[in-house]
């Protein structure tokens, strides 16, 4: 299976992002910052999503090792993949509302609606009306919720780091 060195190499890209996003949590605190339930609440987001594509990327190799057909296995693994990332979606704007206290922006209204879409793919790949479950389309929306992840990190990043960016543009604040 071809896809394989390229689901490899996603996951491993994926381990590597969910390590250097926990890398906020440092930062933030570095920074003097308290961390807030919302913080909290991004930080573990990031390590979700990451875990979802690395142990998405992985699951096809495992299932191989069972001799399971190509197929079936793009079947499994696309319906394995597409459960949390629904789940994820679907909880995602209330749990973030909980954390913060505020309505959710429409910015991650737009995340939620590309995450969604990358579960669709997934969920239509594992059903494979009209076409047969492969592995090039498991690929590309496993690959569309690692990329959501990185710039929703971005954005986050952003968002967590403005008050402390401020202060250290604030003429007379030797820090």
């Amino acid at each position: 299976m071809p896809e394989l060195t390229y689901l490899y190499t996603l996951a491993s890209l994926s381990v590597t992002f969910v390590g250097f996003s926990a890398l906020v949590i440092i930062l933030r605190q570095t920074m003097g910052g308290e961390m807030s339930k919302l913080d909290i609440l991004i930080t573990r987001i990031f390590i979700q999503l990451g875990f979802i594509v690395a142990a998405g990327a992985m699951l096809p190799a495992l299932l191989r090792l069972f001799a399971l057909p190509p197929p079936l296995v793009w079947r499994v693994a696309s319906v394995v993949a597409a459960v949390p990332s629904f789940l994820f979606a679907a909880t995602y704007p209330k749990r973030r509302r909980a954390a913060s206290g505020m309505p959710t922006p429409v910015v991650i209204w737009v995340d939620v609606a590309i995450l969604a879409s990358c579960a669709v793919v997934l969920a239509c790949n594992a059903t494979g009306l009209g076409f047969a479950p492969n592995g090039p389309l498991f690929a590309a929306a496993l690959t569309g919720i690692f990329f959501l992840a990185g710039w929703a990190y971005l954005q986050a990043l952003h968002l967590l780091l403005r008050p402390h960016i401020a202060r250290l543009d604030t003429p007379g604040t030797d820090q």
